[in-house]
């Protein structure tokens, strides 16, 4: 996911700017352009693949989750708010994971959009290793079919994805003029070779333990000297979707921003309800001493409320922090460690493969204890980052050998990926599929039993997973099925 560089030019005064993103991926996104006329100006984003109907599917659920629509050669996952109707528009967001659990954020994130009345739909096709061709297919074909049978706002239409599935969010709002906003969960911008002319507001949330978070930081910073709306909230989590109250955070800030542009009616209790959040993350942030989130926050408010009364207040809160020592040193530290991380993630990946386990065990010993041992929280943080990446780059290796037939390999890299993030349930799940390749049916219904106790909560891929089709009779299968559907909201 590394590699990433970005570079933003105006084309005049006169003209909507166009980012360029450089990178050392040579995957293209294949998603239609606009006609570069800048944010909400396309509001037939699906109309040329599809007509939308004059009449909607009254049928759907409503009030509950629907794991699994029929679109054509895939599905997606939705959720209607209990009072919705065919007779007005529904603001929308279109949800993208890295691995096409589309049930998940829906799941997650049902009580907000009921709350707040917004269509929720989850991809259950699109994921990381697809095609970008075949990504972008779907991606038309699932917003050409909601559209035809949902009364959707036009000038509502959201997306958010997790770690690659949010470039995917990214990349369909940059190259289709649609979008009028992106939630985008620890990661950035699509891995892309063309530019977009489109605008739209962007809100990005973020953990101070995930290996994305330097990338987020600077992309937030390139969105605001290109002009866009934009919020980062870093919170204290790894790489993983944003917890319920983080989303209804980029919920209510999205909220504004509509009212702001018009396109939302103005509501006084949502105003007061972002603004109360904004204070209540901003003291805590103060509390602890993490500057530069005090700015991000502060940022975020000013791009929610660009041009009205409110931003001044926030804009003078600006002022005075940027003067301040500590902001300024927590600027100077992040620099510094910044390069040290990149260094460090560079040595992770390369050393993965060639060395052995008491090298990793002593490698991982030694990042705990610089991070016991760090002497500010920013530095301590980033040790954490570096195991986590760590883990990443053990659960990309252990999920290739299983796909090749190397058991004992992945076996190995597994354990290197346990010690580096004990709590991660995507270690227990690799393990059970390794004891169905070894035809040990028992100890792979005890690794899925551990990995729901530390939190697994896809039931879509429980069921769907070959790896375990014979287990789909097995009395201790169908426990840790119900144990993973009580899992399945993000806390």
């Amino acid at each position: 996911m590394r590699g990433l560089f970005f570079i933003f030019t105006s084309q005049s005064h006169h003209t909507k700017k166009k980012i360029h993103i450089l990178t050392t991926f040579t995957a293209i996104f294949f998603f239609s352009c606009s006609s570069g006329t800048g944010k909400k100006a396309d509001t037939t984003r699906a109309d040329s693949t599809a007509a939308v109907a004059a009449v909607y599917d009254s049928t759907l659920a409503k009030g509950r989750v629907t794991d699994s629509v029929a679109c054509g050669a895939q599905s997606y996952a939705l959720y209607l708010p209990s009072y919705y109707t065919i007779s007005r528009k529904f603001p929308c967001i279109y949800f993208f994971d890295a691995h096409a659990r589309g049930s998940l954020p829906v799941n997650s994130y049902k009580a907000a959009a009921e709350k707040y009345g917004f269509v929720l739909i989850g991809s259950n096709a699109s994921k990381n290793g697809t095609d970008w061709q075949l990504t972008n297919e779907q991606a038309k074909a699932l917003i050409a079919n909601t559209r035809s049978r949902i009364n959707i706002d036009p000038q509502r239409i959201y997306t958010s994805g997790f770690s690659g599935g949010s470039r995917v969010a990214c990349a369909v709002a940059m190259v289709d003029g649609g979008v009028a906003g992106v939630i985008g969960c620890a990661a950035g911008a699509p891995a892309a070779g063309q530019g977009s002319q489109n605008k739209f507001d962007y809100f990005g949330i973020v953990g101070d333990h995930d290996f994305n978070l330097a990338e987020m930081q600077q992309w937030d910073l390139n969105l605001a000297e290109n002009g866009f709306s934009h919020g980062l909230l870093t919170t204290g989590g790894t790489h993983g979707w944003a917890t319920v109250s983080d989303f209804e955070t980029a919920l209510l800030w999205m909220q504004v921003n509509a009212m702001n542009e018009q396109v939302q009616t103005k509501n006084d209790s949502l105003v007061a309800a972002f603004k109360n959040d904004c204070a209540k993350r901003i003291t805590a942030a103060k509390a602890g001493g993490e500057w530069v989130r005090v700015r991000e926050l502060l940022e975020g408010a000013v791009s929610a409320f660009n041009g009205s009364q409110e931003a001044v207040g926030y804009k003078k809160q600006i002022q005075e922090l940027v003067a301040g020592n500590d902001y300024q040193n927590a600027v100077a530290e992040q620099r510094q460690l910044q390069q040290v991380e990149l260094v460090g993630q560079h040595e992770l990946g390369q050393e993965f493969t060639t060395q052995d386990e008491s090298w990793w065990t002593k490698k991982i010993n030694e990042l705990n204890q610089k991070s016991r041992n760090a002497k500010s929280k920013q530095e301590a943080q980033m040790n954490g980052r570096l195991l986590a990446y760590l883990g990443f780059v053990a659960y990309m290796n252990s999920s290739k050998a299983i796909k090749s037939g190397d058991v004992a390999q992945a076996e190995r890299y597994l354990r290197i990926f346990k010690r580096a993030d004990p709590k991660n349930p995507d270690v227990s799940y690799l393990a059970a599929t390794c004891y169905m390749q070894k035809g040990n049916a028992k100890q792979a219904i005890e690794a899925l039993n551990e990995a729901v106790v530390l939190g697994y909560n896809d039931v879509l891929q429980l069921r769907s997973d070959p790896a375990f089709s014979s287990l789909k009779n097995e009395d201790g299968f169908q426990k840790v099925i119900t144990k993973a559907i009580a899992n399945n909201s993000l806390k």
